[in-house]
């Protein structure tokens, strides 16, 4: 496709993804030029209640051009980009894009191949497609249909890709013009309009991916947590390797070492400098009403989930990856106001998990910094802490609330019928097919409209929001669907 000379006719490029499309589009958005020529419209699969205004924020924090929820018969301009909103599919009939109820032909929705064939219908050699990330099949029809017109079709590198299997399918069938990395495409695009500036690759905020890691530190990684899981039981090969090298560094430093040879000499002369490398890998730092209004935001759900409880039923609750306690304490104090003296109502029982012995006995001590309370109400800390020396320590009421045990979140949960997981600030450490995992079974842990707390920084992911409703998405709290 080459645009006539002297031509002004609007294109536009429909962009198709799923799993794994959110880490795509970042750097894609931060290298398109503006050409004055292009409309971007966006069909990125998600749950039916999902929170597309997150979506378009998260991605217009990158993107160079404008990037909003479309509207319903919204009329389409250049150098704009427009996110099909969840529950919808968006088709562009002459130069608006109109948004429909799913066709139950799609099997996934937003549907690409419902945006790219009626880009096909209506700006025939004028219609680009592009295939992000995803897995199954969706955006083959739709690449076929925009081929058939004298349009061009684009797809992510499949290598670079964290969900192959929709660019692949694209590909293999001999419907793509050019398989780039995302962060090539926008320039790809810019060339059809000669003139257009193009950003310096400076500008791309590049997702991370283990192919940027160094071979030589890759490999040394892999033999250390062989080692360490032979020498602790613990198993860290699922966790990101950006972050244990992280940690494996800063060891490195604190022991003066400067090489992999002379840190593995160091390791056969002294094995248990691999338990000493295991509690790296597991750093602990917590402290009481971490993101306060996330918080504020559990506490009025938790009053409405007792609310429906019969007297005498339990409130079972578990925190993963606990630390050194200052978050299920944290949770006990928010029950113990909700119950207030209606304590013998709901037995509260709090099961705290972690893999790292130095956290657990912190947190079984009960003692703490005042540091550790920058977040929470004067009022709240001396009700249920009472001074120690330097310290505070937890009151029994709190202690008898909560119970700590040495165990692995991947072995499942200790028990079933739970009424909130809590796990924050977890999930960013383990790759993402072991993050889906832990939904999947914290969603079978939980009793049906269950409560899953996680990390600010962290999110639920396509399985999450198949699995879960939000309560407040902002917050990161979330429901577990019946």
């Amino acid at each position: 496709m080459t645009p006539a000379p002297g031509s002004h006719r609007l294109y536009v490029a429909g962009i198709g993804a799923s799993a794994g499309g959110l880490e795509a589009m970042l750097p894609l958005f931060a290298q398109l030029p503006a050409t004055g020529r292009i409309a971007y419209v966006v069909a990125q699969h998600m749950a039916h209640d999902a929170h597309s205004e997150l979506v378009a924020r998260l991605i217009g924090r990158e993107s160079r051009l404008p990037l909003a929820v479309a509207r319903d018969g919204e009329t389409l301009q250049a150098d704009r980009v427009y996110l099909v909103p969840a529950g919808k599919d968006g088709v562009v009939l002459g130069n608006a894009l109109t948004l429909q109820e799913p066709s139950p032909q799609f099997l996934s929705h937003p549907s690409i191949n419902a945006l790219f064939a009626s880009l096909a219908h209506t700006y025939r050699d004028n219609a680009i497609g592009i295939v992000l990330s995803g897995t199954g099949f969706d955006g083959v029809a739709g690449c076929r249909a925009i081929k058939a017109g004298g349009g061009l079709t684009f797809a992510q590198d499949p290598g670079e890709a964290k969900f192959n299997g929709m660019p692949t399918a694209a590909i293999e069938a001999r419907l793509i013009d050019r398989v780039l990395p995302v962060a090539a495409i926008g320039g790809a695009l810019a060339g059809l309009f000669p003139g257009t500036e193009v950003p310096p690759p400076t500008a791309v905020a590049k997702p991370p991916v283990e192919s940027a890691l160094p071979d030589a530190a890759l490999r040394e990684l892999e033999y250390l947590v062989r080692l360490v899981h032979e020498a602790t039981g613990i198993d860290f090969s699922g966790y990101k390797e950006e972050t244990l090298l992280r940690r494996l560094e800063k060891r490195k430093a604190l022991l003066g070492v400067t090489s992999s040879e002379a840190y593995l000499a160091l390791i056969h002369r002294d094995t248990d400098e691999l338990h000493t490398l295991q509690h790296q890998f597991l750093v602990s730092l917590s402290s009481f009403f971490r993101d306060r209004e996330a918080f504020r935001e559990l506490e009025r759900a938790l009053a409405a989930l007792l609310a429906r409880k019969t007297a005498g039923e339990p409130l079972r609750v578990w925190v993963p990856g606990c630390a050194s306690g200052e978050e299920p304490y944290t949770l006990a104090i928010v029950i113990s106001e909700l119950l207030g003296n209606d304590r013998a109502r709901h037995a509260a029982n709090i099961i705290a998990t972690d893999l790292n012995d130095e956290a657990l006995e912190m947190a079984r001590t009960g003692l703490y910094r005042h540091t550790a309370f920058r977040e929470m109400e004067a009022s709240l800390q001396n009700r249920y802490f009472v001074p120690k020396g330097q310290h505070l320590a937890v009151s029994e009421t709190l202690r008898k609330m909560v119970s700590f045990e040495k165990r692995d979140v991947l072995d499942g949960p200790p028990a079933q019928d739970l009424d909130l997981i809590s796990c924050r600030n977890l999930l960013i450490y383990l790759k993402s097919a072991l993050q889906d995992r832990l939904i999947a079974d914290f969603h079978r842990a939980l009793r049906p409209n269950g409560l899953l707390f996680i990390g600010q920084s962290e999110s639920p992911g396509l399985t999450g929001n198949a699995l879960f409703v939000p309560v407040d998405r902002d917050q990161r709290l979330f429901r577990r669907r019946p």
